[in-house]
């Protein structure tokens, strides 16, 4: 979606909205599988040298199960606020020099920043050990590895001190 700063009045509130598609998006295959939809709806608000953008954000987003690895469907709804600046020296803003530019990218960022590091699909569990591996609280694996003894040093054992 472009905003255009020309189209902007100052001093006073305009309203935007519209689709945006990120299906052309790459994203990290462990993480997101995709963004299915989404929509915003805002108000933009411009002064002599700041744009203000006010956003509310609706995104349909698959994520990836961390116990399973399966497609897990939620909706994130988050509202935020960009600022822009054509002013290079301001550290308040985000710096755009030109007057039309795209927020997708923006958009993407705020989208990505609300999905949890852990996903987990309803009613799913960690599996259970099975063959070849087992599954162990951090403190059973701690105690287990205090009781075993440094393969490095197995050699030293056989060697007979008289």
């Amino acid at each position: 979606m472009k905003i255009n700063r020309q189209t902007i009045p100052l001093n006073k509130e305009v309203p935007f909205g519209g689709d945006i598609d990120f299906s052309n998006a790459k994203f990290d295959p462990l993480f997101l599988r995709g963004i299915a939809s989404c929509h915003i709806e805002g108000t933009a608000f411009q002064t002599d040298k700041i744009l203000r953008l006010t956003i509310n954000i609706i995104a349909k987003v698959i994520a990836i199960s961390a116990y399973t690895l399966k497609d897990v469907p939620f909706t994130i709804r988050v509202s935020d606020e960009l600022v822009f600046s054509d002013d290079r020296e301001d550290d308040t803003a985000i710096y755009e020099e030109k007057n039309i530019f795209d927020v997708d990218d923006y958009v993407l960022g705020i989208i990505l920043s609300h999905i949890p590091n852990k996903v987990v699909g309803k009613g799913e569990k960690l599996p259970p050990s099975g063959e070849g591996y087992r599954i162990m609280t951090e403190e059973e694996y701690l105690q287990e590895k205090e009781k075993k003894p440094d393969p490095r040093w197995e050699k030293l054992d056989s060697v007979k001190i008289k």
